[in-house]
């Protein structure tokens, strides 16, 4: 008789192969960060207290990264680990390489989340935050630096998970019924738009400019009167062109006595005429 009962153990840690979810033929894990363990996970889990739902910390023996995720179901191969395609990109697994995975008890429930998507067509799709929210459904927790992906019809969209509050040492929080309040940060293409001011164009500018230059240019090249002499044009001054008026016009101050005035070089006409009708001419 055995008198030696086997004490069930009070954690669970395992060496387990990871492979992605879509080379197990599992792609919609991949909207999430829940994976698929062994049976034998469970019988090992069952005879542990646990308050509230199960997370599971994940660590990379080639490197020192950590991150925390849920389980979805106990259906993997005994000595395996499937998780999501994403999560397996982060964490720079290859096929059949060992990770450590073990029970996480003490994680805190999150109050304050700050994301930044890589894409600003996320931002701009109707409701964005409301779409998070529900996405956020299948994560159980978020760790701080990762990146998560989010799938809204049929498109996936990036995003960075930059701070997690309250801040521990573990940098991840749990969000399965908390109240979680999230940050939106910039978008990581974000531009700033264009100034609404009138831009004008070169062909424009060009135009604007020529005209400028044939109002404002002069002649002052060489002048030919009738009687054959040659005469320099001068420029005309600014108060030959434009005369300033200051005080109303009166026409009797400026009348002329006798009519229009005439020089005295002006010579009278003493030639012949013609009649319209006639045939004679008249002096």
């Amino acid at each position: 008789m055995n008198i030696f009962r086997q004490v069930p153990r009070q954690t669970y840690q395992e060496h387990l192969q990871v492979f992605g979810a879509s080379s197990y033929g599992r792609p919609q894990i991949n909207n999430g960060n829940k994976i698929l363990l062994p049976a034998s996970a469970l019988q090992q889990l069952i005879f542990i207290k646990q308050n509230g739902p199960m997370i599971f910390k994940i660590s990379s023996t080639h490197t020192q990264r950590v991150t925390y995720v849920g389980v979805l179901e106990f259906v993997a191969e005994e000595g395996t680990c499937i998780i999501p395609d994403w999560l397996f990109e982060n964490m720079n697994f290859f096929p059949e390489c060992y990770i450590i995975v073990s029970l996480e008890k003490n994680l805190p429930l999150g109050k304050l989340i700050k994301i930044q998507p890589h894409e600003t067509a996320f931002v701009d799709l109707p409701d964005p935050r409301a779409i998070l929210e529900n996405q956020l459904r299948n994560y159980i927790c978020l760790t701080q630096g990762e990146t998560i992906t989010i799938t809204f019809n049929k498109i996936k969209y990036m995003i960075d998970i930059v701070e997690v509050m309250p801040k521990t040492d573990k940098l991840a929080v749990c969000i399965n019924e908390a109240d979680v309040e999230i940050d939106f940060l910039q978008p990581l293409d974000y531009t700033e738009a264009p100034s609404q001011k009138l831009i004008k164009n070169n062909s424009t500018l060009g135009m604007e400019q020529e005209q400028k230059q044939q109002e404002q240019a002069v002649f002052i090249g060489k002048g030919v009167r009738l009687d054959g002499k040659t005469q320099l044009a001068q420029p005309r001054k600014q108060s030959e062109d434009v005369k300033v008026v200051s005080e109303a016009y009166n026409p009797r101050k400026n009348k002329l006595v006798n009519g229009i005035r005439q020089n005295e070089d002006v010579q009278i006409f003493m030639g012949t005429s013609t009649k319209v009708g006639a045939q004679k001419k008249q002096l």
